[in-house]
């Protein structure tokens, strides 16, 4: 999918899980947390060079949701190369000399599968906890990104696993993907942009339940969980994502 689509869904996604939780959460902690998804949802492109978190600008809409999204996409180059040289080669070429001819670089690879966005959001972790320290910086906040980033990346790989080219989720461990028919760069997909409009509306309607009804805190955490689950199952669904053979 396109970068624009995959921050779209995944800041949706994570604002109709955290919402029941707004009002408990320190709202710095969630600003970091949805700032960690959103460098998240692009990361695992860092394999990519014409990617858009090289590009420092992730949608091409006017208006202020576009410029506050590319407001933001300022500081995604930096997170980009980071990923790239500091994190993508060093964990390739430890898994090119463990698996030898079994191994090789490729787009929609190792950091398009659980073991590669797992051990980035741990890598980089570290390295922002390393930043910090230096800097003096309280580390309070660094667990609330790394949870959106990682959130962010898987979320991401659920995105792509809907297009054609799909996703092998345990590579290179294992090369079988799943794959859909969501074709992003079709001038009359929609289903990205509905699906994120139903988030979106979701989302609002957890935000705006304790006001106009009388469900409890707990209540609402549970609804907001099945609502994400379930929502993305009938996307799933409705993208044709299937289990395909295993990948050259």
């Amino acid at each position: 999918m396109r970068g624009d689509q995959h921050v779209s869904l995944s800041l949706a996604t994570t604002a109709l899980f955290i919402a029941p939780y707004l009002s408990i959460i320190d709202p710095f902690t969630a600003v970091v947390l949805l700032f960690g998804t959103f460098v998240g949802s692009v990361a695992p492109d860092a394999d990519a060079a014409d990617a858009a978190i090289f590009n420092g600008r992730v949608s091409g809409a006017k208006g202020k949701r576009g410029q506050i999204l590319n407001g933001l996409a300022v500081v995604l180059p930096i997170f980009g190369y980071t990923i790239r040289y500091l994190i993508y080669y060093p964990i390739s070429l430890v898994f090119m000399l463990l698996l030898r001819k079994n191994y090789r670089h490729r787009h929609r690879g190792l950091l398009h599968s659980l073991p590669g966005v797992g051990l980035t959001a741990l890598i980089l972790s570290a390295y922002l906890a390393i930043l910090m320290a230096w800097l003096g910086v309280s580390l309070a906040l660094l667990p609330a990104f790394g949870c959106g980033f990682f959130g962010g990346c898987v979320l991401h790989l659920l995105e792509d696993a809907c297009t054609p080219s799909g996703v092998a989720w345990l590579y290179p461990l294992s090369r079988r993907r799943v794959s859909g028919r969501v074709r992003a760069e079709r001038f009359f997909e929609v289903r990205p942009a509905i699906f994120a409009a139903v988030l979106v509306i979701a989302a609002t309607g957890v935000l705006i339940a304790p006001f106009v009804t009388g469900l409890t805190s707990d209540e609402l955490r549970f609804i907001a969980l099945a609502a994400v689950l379930i929502l993305w199952l009938l996307f799933l669904l409705a993208s044709g994502v299937r289990r395909e053979r295993r990948w050259r």
